[in-house]
């Protein structure tokens, strides 16, 4: 009987056994003395060791699960109960754990996401009571499940690339991509099994693999292999006995079912044991679904693979390529204004008119969007690609197309991405393929049609660097060769997929060689340019002779024509393209000027985390992207996304539309003058949107993000730029944009308080801000076991600073005098516990002779009147410490001349507008945090002498609450409004923005 009818046909405790059993456990029936408030109580079943107690309750079932449970354990007792409740037709479900989880189901009508929990019970592997508990208490719970299943996917990742190591794979990255490929195909077919494509089963995995591993066969080999190119990548009609045997299984075509050359090239079985472990501690821990917006906290949808993919990233990779993953809403958001922007531009309307169009489904803005072409530049796990689906194929069905089709045929023309990463290029394929299932009609495996291949529309390459950059557009009788040979191959199948394949490769290859040829031509003609010049007679009648400017340019040129040269040969002799190249890859959407919508969230890269050669190459190919050495203020040296937003609108059509999230910075900083210059003069500009305090940008990184979108043509008279994404918001009149920082609202907070600060002089001009004192062993001069109170001291780290508090939490071996002199003797207890210590002491870093008991950087250590911060905070907090207080190297301390002149300084770094002020300048730090460093603090605005600064600090160190007054006072010395004010208090709060 299916789990739902046994759940209908529940009624009483005497109905608990047969529900054990259809949870594939052994059903019992033990009666059990009265419990608590139950009605009745019975031993109704066992999972090996493992107990079911059964109870019938007169109330609501929660808090009778959880306290049964509770009441279990605390009795010594792993078991799991099932408390049902006649009256109100429900059951509650729990493991017997501390904090117990319960699974509350109606008895009529269970949701299909908590009913998929209770059916994966019978998928748990009978072993210890407790482990099971555990186990089941995983699968009962909703709450975490994105963050759990991201956590064991990549542990997961790492195990089985551990149980790979191999001669055939002596790679550790080869061996991590081997692995993610087969744990993504993987992936995939539990969202299939979701659909009740395999075999019509919700638990065909798990029991295939069960029965795998029950005959002693390889789960790889004898299980894996033929279900994915025996099975999947092959039509029912030629598939043999074994596949036959898997039952009822979709034809979906190749992808991500063929062999990859990896595979090939390494034919490495990962082991039983590995695949166990993934199966039991990964995917039957999970209920999958294909709905995006499933609501379900305890299903793992499609848009959790981004989260995957960021996962499985190392975090130094992720932030040197500046990966991270864009929220759902903020990616409809974005994409929504990029379709609203190119109707304004093409239908010539305001974007209000285009979104209400849109809205009504006008049926000229809809056949406009089911025609358009988009393009993810930097595409990652295909977030904006998924966007861009989305809204194409619903401006399809508007039209009247069926949802399934609409899907695919936008999918098969209007949809193109580039990623430098290969894995990243595999999760956007699976998402974009997902998205295909989700909207399929049918739940019958036999009527499913086959998916598209996605690998001529998903490439991988550098969309920011070609090799070659062609001039001329291709013949349009070769480009609309292309573009059909293209669209056909996304829907092939067979033979004649490999036919199409061939074909799309001739042509990009002759595109490729007619491209090459050109760039032959051009570095020919610039070393003839040169010789000429080198050759020709001076004012003297004699030659130049060439400078090393000179011979550089042509050893450039030269070098430039040989790789021409090959390039051109490679491609002629028909080799495969080792490079991507919009002209080569795409000359169908090129010869017609681009694409109409380019969109996404481009690497945010700051310049000094490029390679240096990397810098060159951008300085020389983009106008907008310049190096500058980084200045006072927020004129900091440009971020990678500057060169991705020029490449942005030189693939954009005319009047398409560029729609992309960057740093808030680019609306300010000194790198992007260049670039507003530009935007400002040649774009229509929609929206410059800072959503620095917007809910949805919340990306899981330190960032500030903007979201900027613009149409490649000039702006009309009288255009209004919007500060929000809104169609309805008011904007602001484009001729008042140039080169000089817009004004968003967080800009025009930032550019009051720096154009206020830069009247006052800097706090280095007066004060010299050093590091605390530095021990070199902490270990021996922190918490000693010495008992001479003159010679310990109270000791202040950095995480023992708050604003106007500083509360030490060890103690200091001090054995300096007060003037920060090493004493010349020290006391018998203090000297025969240093001295055990004294080669280890000798020997570090900073000692340079003198006594080997000394300590380092002492001068300021006990100073009258001292100001401290740390090193690292999310924010930064200064405070005065106790004169007999040690500040330690994770502070910075500051010697005032007065005490009064101390507070103010206090109260001053404390306000809201100078922490904002002193936040633009922090380096950023993992986490939220940022490091305030003495160049920092040092480049902040010397406060006034006001005496009622110095008040509210010795007002605040007594207890009372004073930011409010504090910002206020502040900010009016600063002449900042509350709009401002608010602004800053964020920003103040926020992230230090990591990726740009």
């Amino acid at each position: 009987m299916p789990l739902a009818a046994t759940l209908r046909a529940t009624a009483s405790l005497l109905d608990l056994p047969r529900l054990v059993s259809e949870l594939g456990h052994e059903p019992l029936w033990e009666e059990l003395p009265p419990w608590d408030a139950m009605r009745r109580a019975a031993i109704v079943g066992r999972h090996g060791e493992f107990v079911w107690i059964g109870a019938e309750s007169g109330r609501p079932v929660s808090e009778c699960a959880r306290s049964m449970a509770r009441r279990v354990t605390a009795n010594g007792c792993a078991a799991g109960v099932l408390v049902v409740y006649p009256p109100g037709r429900e059951i509650g479900i729990a493991a017997g754990l501390d904090h117990a989880p319960v699974l509350r189901l109606s008895l009529d009508d269970p949701d299909p996401v908590s009913l998929a929990a209770l059916a994966r019970l019978r998928g748990l592997p009978s072993r210890s009571p407790a482990a099971f508990a555990a186990r089941a208490a995983d699968v009962l719970t909703g709450r975490n499940a994105g963050h759990e299943f991201f956590r064991q996917f990549r542990e997961t990742v790492a195990a089985m690339s551990a149980s790979l190591e191999s001669p055939k794979l002596p790679d550790p990255a080869h061996r991590r991509a081997l692995v993610l490929l087969q744990l993504t195909r993987v992936l995939f077919l539990y969202f299939v099994q979701s659909r009740g494509w395999l075999d019509g089963r919700q638990d065909f995995l798990r029991a295939s693999v069960d029965a795998c591993l029950a005959r002693g066969r390889s789960v790889q080999r004898n299980l894996l292999q033929p279900l994915f190119f025996g099975t999947l990548n092959r039509p029912a009609a030629e598939r043999g006995r074994a596949a036959r045997e898997l039952g009822a299984i979709p034809f979906l075509n190749g992808g991500l079912f063929e062999p990859h050359p990896l595979e090939r090239r390494a034919a490495v079985t990962i082991p039983d044991v590995a695949w166990r472990e993934a199966f039991d501690e990964l995917f039957e821990r999970y209920h999958f679904t294909v709905t995006e917006a499933d609501p379900a906290a305890s299903a793992i949808a499609p848009d959790m693979l981004g989260r995957v993919f960021e996962g499985v990233m190392e975090p130094s990779d992720r932030k040197a390529s500046g990966t991270f993953y864009t929220p759902a809403a903020l990616v409809r958001e974005l994409t929504h204004a990029a379709c609203t922007a190119l109707v304004s531009s093409r239908l010539h309307c305001s974007d209000r008119e285009a979104a209400e169009r849109i809205g009504a489904r006008d049926r000229a803005a809809l056949v406009l969007l089911s025609s358009a072409t988009v393009l993810d530049p930097a595409c990652g796990s295909g977030a904006f690609l998924l966007g861009g689906l989305d809204a194409l194929a619903m401006a399809r069905v508007g039209l009247g197309e069926p949802p399934g089709q609409a899907w695919r045929a936008a999918l098969r023309t209007q949809l193109f991405g580039v990623d430098l990463s290969p894995m990243a290029v595999r999760l956007a394929e699976l998402r974009l393929w997902l998205a295909i299932v989700s909207h399929e009609p049918s739940d019958s495996p036999h009527e499913v049609a086959p998916l598209p291949n996605l690998d001529c529309l998903i490439r991988q390459g550098d969309a920011l660097h070609a090799p070659f950059a062609p001039s001329g557009a291709h013949p349009a009788g070769a480009s609309e060769h292309a573009r059909l040979t293209r669209e056909a191959l996304v829907s092939a199948v067979g033979t004649g997929k490999r036919r199409l394949i061939r074909e799309l490769e001739r042509i990009q290859l002759r595109a490729a060689a007619d491209a090459s040829r050109e760039r032959e031509q051009r570095a020919a003609g610039r070393i003839a340019d040169i010789l000429e010049r080198l050759r020709a007679p001076t004012l003297f009648g004699d030659r130049a002779r060439p400078s090393p400017a000179d011979r550089r340019l042509l050893r450039d040129a030269r070098a430039e024509l040989r790789a021409a040269r090959s390039a051109r040969r490679a491609a002629e002799q028909g080799e495969e393209i080792p490079w991507f190249e919009f002209r080569a890859h795409f000359p169908d959407v090129m010869s017609r000027g681009g694409f109409d919508i380019v969109v996404g969230n481009p690497p945010w890269v700051r310049a000094e985390a490029l390679s240096r050669r990397e810098r060159e190459r951008l300085s020389a190919r983009y106008g907008w992207w310049k190096a500058q050495p980084a200045a006072r203020g927020y004129r900091h040296q440009p971020d990678l996304s500057v060169a991705f937003l020029e490449r942005a609108h030189e693939l954009a059509a005319p009047a398409g539309t560029v729609a992309m999230l960057v740093p808030a910075k680019l609306a300010s900083a000194g790198y992007a003058t260049v670039a507003r210059g530009a935007l400002a003069a040649t774009t229509a500009i929609h929206v410059v949107a800072d959503l620095t305090h917007d809910p949805r940008a919340d990306f899981g990184a330190t960032v500030y993000p903007m979201a900027l979108v613009t149409t490649r043509r000039p702006a009309p008279p009288k255009h209004l730029v919007r500060e929000r994404l809104d169609p309805d918001a008011p904007g602001t009149p484009q001729v008042r944009l140039g080169s000089a920082p817009w004004p968003t609202r967080s800009c025009r907070a930032l550019d009051a308080v720096a154009k206020a600060a830069s009247s006052l002089p800097p706090i280095g001009q007066f004060f010299r801000c050093r590091l605390g004192v530095k021990t070199g062993a902490d270990p021996i001069f922190l918490d000693p076991p010495v008992t001479d109170t003159a010679l310990v001291r109270p000791a202040i780290r950095g995480r023992d600073i708050a604003p106007f508090s500083a509360e030490p939490r060890c103690r200091i071996l001090w054995t300096h005098a007060g003037d920060g002199d090493p004493l010349a003797a020290l006391p018998p207890e203090a000297a025969q516990f240093l001295r055990r210590h004294e080669e280890r002491l000798r020997s570090r870093a900073d000692h340079r002779g003198g006594p080997f008991w000394q300590l380092f950087r002492t001068k300021d250590a006990l100073a009258p009147h001292r100001v401290v911060w740390p090193d690292l905070a999310r924010t930064l907090a200064a405070a005065r410490p106790a004169a007999d207080a040690v500040a330690l190297n994770t502070c910075y301390v500051l010697s005032a001349r007065e005490e009064t002149e101390a507070d103010r300084l206090v109260a001053w770094l404390n306000s809201t507008p100078v922490r904002a002020l002193a936040r633009l300048t922090a380096q950023p730090a993992s986490g939220g945090y940022a490091r305030y460093g003495s160049a920092v603090v040092s480049s902040l605005p010397t406060p006034p002498a006001d005496a009622a600064l110095a008040g509210i600090t010795h007002r605040a160190c007594s207890g009372e609450t004073i930011q409010e007054e504090l910002d206020d006072r502040v900010g009016r010395m600063l002449g900042l409004g509350p709009a401002e004010r608010s602004a800053l208090a964020a920003l103040a709060r926020g992230g230090a923005d990591d990726r740009g």
